[in-house]
């Protein structure tokens, strides 16, 4: 596939869209106890906050690629950004609003997660790794800070002025992706014709439960590790900063596991590195050992681990496809059912901790989880591309 024509702003936007792609999600639970506070409910039930954008993830990916396909991917994402824009400011006013923003968040951030991969391979082609790596990498950082930062500015203001913050960034991204507009391309009936079901897919499939599974653990030491560590003796506020240095330590992977991919012919030695660091990381947590050292080690591996798959996942949904259409339909399939797959996670290995009273079944259970999805993911590695070439 050639590269086409595209606006200079297009590198920037994509790095304001991996940007905008976890921070309006990820800067909300550390401020939970203080916007609970603010509108007189218990810190419990807005639990759910950080739910909601996963199963938009869910229920909304299949949805991305028919609609991209009628407006364009250009149009699509700045009208994604608009309704990014509205969501975000929405969650300022009531409770009522925090719940319709909310989805109105995850709804837009859907959009963005299905339709980056298909816009790279539609306008920097022989650029995969390099412009997966920048918004990757955008998400990272961006992500850890307004985990790190909310809490502290939402105690020394409020919540509500870190949701602006939050929703300026959303508003810079509209504003910086117009100028793309101009080089909109409507889907045409040649690519509709080549995209192919990758619902019929096995390869498809394989990349489907690699990221659904993966995506599984990831969100459960989101949701469990500072838990975990309290558990192990440590103070709450040392457990609130190793749960930042686990998002810190997704940094390093989002910069060059894609640039890496792209080079190897055959990627399932990075499968299989970032699978066995992810069980050794688990494993370790069995090992009862109370040392906030040890948990700092623990939280760089799995932090590492983590990243380093989902890195891997991004791109081969790109490498692995020929068009900007097999693309887009390829990532709305993995992140439909793969983000619901995610969705179970928490809730899951939370219950089984409640009826156990230990957190040892529920990482026996993420370790097998961990094989499982590393023998899936070098199964899929194996063919060079998911769609056979129709001649």
């Amino acid at each position: 596939m050639k590269t086409r024509t595209h606006s200079s702003f297009l590198i920037l936007g994509i790095f304001l869209l991996g940007a905008c792609m976890r921070a309006p999600i990820t800067s909300i639970p550390s401020m939970i106890n203080s916007i609970a506070k603010s509108i007189g409910v218990a810190p419990t039930s807005l639990g759910i906050l950080t739910t909601l954008p996963l199963i938009c993830f869910g229920l909304f990916s299949p949805l991305v690629p028919k609609i991209s396909s009628r407006l364009g991917n250009e149009w699509t994402i700045a009208l994604t950004a608009l309704v990014l824009v509205i969501g975000s400011y929405l969650r300022i006013f009531n409770q009522s609003m925090l719940f319709v923003g909310t989805i109105l968040v995850g709804i837009a951030i859907t959009f963005i997660n299905v339709l980056l991969p298909a816009l790279i391979t539609e306008n920097m082609p022989t650029r995969i790794g390099a412009m997966t790596s920048l918004y990757i990498l955008s998400m990272a950082i961006f992500s850890s800070i307004g985990a790190g930062i909310s809490a502290p500015i939402a105690q020394a203001i409020n919540w509500q002025f870190v949701i602006k913050i939050l929703t300026f960034m959303a508003l810079a991204l509209f504003i910086f992706w117009l100028p793309n507009l101009r080089f909109n391309r409507r889907g045409t009936n040649e690519t509709k014709e080549k995209s192919a079901s990758p619902w019929l897919n096995k390869t498809a499939w394989l990349l489907l439960l690699y990221f659904g599974l993966s995506s599984f653990i990831f969100y459960t030491l989101v949701a469990w590790l500072p838990t975990i560590a309290i558990n192990a003796g440590i103070s709450a506020n040392t457990a609130s900063l190793l749960a930042g240095l686990f998002q810190l330590a997704s940094v390093p992977p989002s910069f060059f596991i894609p640039v890496l991919a792209e080079k190897l012919n055959n990627r399932a030695p990075l499968v299989w590195g970032a699978g066995i660091s992810t069980i050794i990381g688990l494993i370790g947590i069995l090992i009862p050992i109370h040392s906030v050292i040890y948990y700092v080690i623990l939280n760089i591996i799995l932090g590492l681990a983590t990243s380093a798959t989902f890195s891997l996942l991004m791109t081969l949904i790109s490498l692995k496809t020929r068009t900007s259409a097999e693309t887009s339909s390829l990532s709305g399939m993995t992140q439909s059912l793969g983000y619901l797959i995610a969705a179970v996670g928490p809730v899951l290995t939370g219950s089984l901790q409640s009826s156990t009273n230990s957190w040892t079944s529920s990482l026996i259970l993420m370790i097998v989880i961990t094989i499982a999805f590393t023998i899936l993911g070098s199964m899929g590695e194996r063919q060079k591309f998911v769609f056979n070439e129709k001649k």
